[in-house]
């Protein structure tokens, strides 16, 4: 099975807002979108990630989070057409980010425009955890996505779980003797304590360490960053993948999962962009890496 993490592709403009159209918060990331954001993250780039991720056949494409700026519904129109060229809602794998739910009226335009691809039943009641973890199974591969997206203050781009969604997941994740199913977990904060600073941080992520110690998964897939990182706890191999819009270091992940006898067979490749602007640099493997779980044998890996 062939899966690729994308995340953080900040793909909407918000050219048609003047300085005095938003106001609060959203001025405020409005500001930093044409101050920094619109230069770095690039529609042509995210254009020819779009295109090369099509041409690997993914199985699903899994993808976590910040696909727009401030939260803005006219934003969620745009970024709908690019979700269905990503591909339809059974390909596609989608949890929100920060940015997505960004503000009290983006939970409902959310579900209005990217419903197809959010889980049933949820967006009521102004609650961004209804429906989460979205669970989806597929040869014998289990992928889980939860939604840290809650709405916070000024300058804040934490992340937060809430205990009842805490509770679901770890119910979801708890295997029964003879449980082979690989589990993967997508959540779009970095699902640890110290990963990242205070205030881009997930508020219970030291909840988050407890269950993921009791009930560990194979894989958990994150963004937020907007850099590769790799981390190794236990058994759980934990991926942080760069923004697929950054004029830096565009990236995606591809992961091929193979059930054996022996376990599973795992290979990942990251994938990422030669910096600097324009669309005819090409994506190179810059890491990759082989394991087998539950045998947990030593990878063979290049740093990125």
């Amino acid at each position: 099975m062939r899966l690729i993490h994308i995340t953080d592709p900040h793909l909407s403009s918000l050219d048609s807002l003047s300085f005095t159209g938003p106001r609060g918060k959203r001025l405020s990331g409005y500001l930093s979108w044409r101050n920094k954001r619109r230069h770095v993250h690039r529609p042509e780039i995210l254009e020819q990630l779009t295109e090369a991720v099509n041409s690997h056949q993914p199985d699903l494409v899994l993808l976590t989070g910040d696909l727009i700026q401030i939260g803005l519904e006219r934003e969620m129109i745009e970024a709908a057409a690019w979700l269905r060229r990503l591909g339809p809602p059974e390909k596609v794998m989608f949890i929100p980010g920060n940015h997505d739910n960004y503000a009290s009226d983006s939970l409902s335009a959310m579900y209005q425009h990217w419903g197809s691809y959010l889980p049933a039943g949820g967006g009521l009641a102004a609650d961004y955890t209804a429906g989460y973890p979205d669970v989806r199974e597929t040869q014998a591969v289990q992928l889980l996505g939860v939604n840290t997206s809650c709405v916070t203050r000024i300058f804040s781009a934490n992340g937060e779980l809430g205990k009842d969604q805490r509770q679901r997941l770890a119910s979801t994740l708890l295997r029964e003797p003879g449980d082979k199913r690989f589990q993967c977990l997508l959540i779009h904060h970095p699902p640890l304590p110290g990963m990242t600073e205070r205030r881009k941080a997930l508020n219970d992520a030291t909840q988050l360490e407890g269950i993921l110690s009791q009930h560990p998964p194979d894989l958990v897939l994150y963004g937020h960053l907007h850099c590769n990182r790799e981390h190794l706890v236990g058994n759980t191999r934990i991926f942080c993948t760069a923004s697929a819009s950054s004029t830096d270091n565009a990236s995606y992940r591809i992961f091929d999962v193979e059930q054996k006898n022996s376990g599973w067979h795992c290979r990942m490749r990251l994938m990422t962009r030669e910096s600097g602007p324009g669309a005819d640099a090409p994506f190179s493997i810059t890491a990759e890496s082989c394991w087998l779980d539950p045998a947990c044998e030593s990878p063979a890996s290049t740093a990125p």
